[in-house]
């Protein structure tokens, strides 16, 4: 399962050694989506197409219409959640696949932005911006082309993705002054990642609040405030999201039964499983494994 896991710092590979680049496209999904907070070193660019989302970047919660974009550099912690029937995009790269071989000072400062991100401003780019549809329609061609084997469309994609870029460096997105990211922000997320490794290590235990708290050596009153800030949800909340993402995970991938996945993922109460997993996902855990199927089927 570790492949299906989008939760903490990732360790899938996104497109190959020689080809660092992958997309991802989400749309018409038939309930709320949440992809679990985590980080990873590659850049992300998420495309939102139409409908509503909430994106917590960096520890602060934005509510996002679409149509709009987001950068998400290198290593900052971020999620993101889709309404029902809400479409989105997303190009994943790593940033070595724009780097030339000649220094270039711009290139320096690019790549510097891409590795590292920004502690103060999440990099939207909205429909009211006067370069949002020349953005908008070089992404959408990235996306749509990310995943071709063919030779000239790569080159065709690497091309987009610098003029894409070069589009938000001339429009002010790669400025110095969001590049610096101080020890202060620094510590803070590094604190959240520390504490979502520990989470991810005991889900399946009862963990508490009591217990996070104390693993960040802090108080339970002053824990509830920072994780619901860092996070944009209750720990009581994020919990029990995570074992529903990781349970539905296996209760579609396998044919284990039902009550032995919801016990291995942290819940001794099997009726309250039920309740939590048809308020997530509008149907039962069975309706969930046969209609996995019979879309199988159909395809």
């Amino acid at each position: 399962m570790s492949a299906l896991r989008k939760e903490l710092k990732e360790c899938i590979r996104h497109g190959s050694n020689v080809y660092p680049l992958a997309g991802y496209i989400c749309r018409n999904n038939r309930f709320n989506i949440n992809i679990g907070m985590h980080w990873h070193p590659e850049v992300e660019i998420n495309r939102f197409e139409s409908g509503d989302f909430i994106y917590n970047y960096a520890m602060k919660e934005y509510k996002i219409k679409a149509p709009c974009i987001a950068l998400i550099p290198g290593n900052v912690l971020h999620n993101l959640q889709i309404s029902k029937g809400a479409n989105q995009s997303s190009v994943v790269f790593n940033p070595s696949i724009i780097e030339l071989n000649s220094y270039d000072e711009v290139q320096s400062q690019l790549l510097s932005y891409l590795s590292q991100g920004g502690s103060r401003m999440p990099p939207f780019i909205t429909a009211d911006m006067d370069y949002f549809a020349q953005a908008d329609e070089l992404l959408s061609f990235i996306i749509e082309n990310s995943n071709s084997e063919d030779c000239a469309v790569r080159l065709r994609v690497k091309a987009h993705l610098l003029e894409l870029l070069a589009v938000l460096y001339e429009n002010g997105i790669f400025l110095n002054s969001n590049i610096d990211i101080n020890e202060e922000f620094d510590s803070k997320q590094q604190k959240i990642k520390d504490l979502l490794s520990f989470i991810n290590e005991h889900y399946t235990e009862k963990i508490t609040m009591n217990d996070a708290a104390n693993y960040l050596k802090v108080s339970r009153q002053y824990f509830c405030r920072y994780f619901k800030r860092s996070t944009g949800m209750s720990f009581v909340d994020f919990i029990n999201d995570l074992r529903l993402r990781r349970a539905s995970q296996e209760i579609m991938h396998t044919s284990k039964s039902i009550t032995d996945i919801a016990l291995d993922h942290g819940f001794d109460n099997i009726g309250y499983f039920f309740k939590l997993f048809r308020l997530k996902f509008n149907q039962t855990p069975l309706a969930y494994r046969k209609g996995k199927y019979s879309k199988s089927s159909e395809e």
